[in-house]
């Protein structure tokens, strides 16, 4: 039996391993996929993970997001969207969209700061 549980313990963790945890906050937790990190010169491309801490009044739990960042200008942006109904965009698709959002400046000592570092330092 513990011999049945350490074989699906090690199954499935590949699908856990990849999301890295960046910050938690009081409402949220946010994850990025260092394997997605892609760089084109000041540039990069990865996909994030909100999680919540607390179901929304449309029945998201989670959302997963494709993010760009301009390490130069420090800045970001959302290119993918989609929110889920359960816990680390799994469960149905509550609202899915890829219209780009605008630029958005990442102010100094927040969360977008951290998030921005760790996708830039790569």
């Amino acid at each position: 039996m513990r011999m049945l549980l350490c074989l699906l313990v090690l199954v499935a963790a590949p699908a856990w391993a990849e999301w890295v945890k960046v910050r938690e906050t009081k409402d949220a937790t946010f994850y990025i996929d260092p394997a997605t990190i892609r760089q084109d010169g000041n540039f990069r491309k990865v996909w994030e993970v909100k999680d919540l801490k607390a179901r929304t009044s449309g029945g998201e739990m989670s959302a997963k997001f494709l993010s760009e960042y301009d390490c130069k200008e420090e800045r970001y942006r959302v290119l993918a969207l989609t929110s889920h109904s359960k816990s680390m965009a799994s469960g149905k698709i509550v609202i899915a969209g890829d219209d780009p959002s605008p630029w958005i400046a990442v102010p100094p000592n927040s969360l977008g700061e951290v998030r921005l570092k760790t996708v830039c330092a790569k």
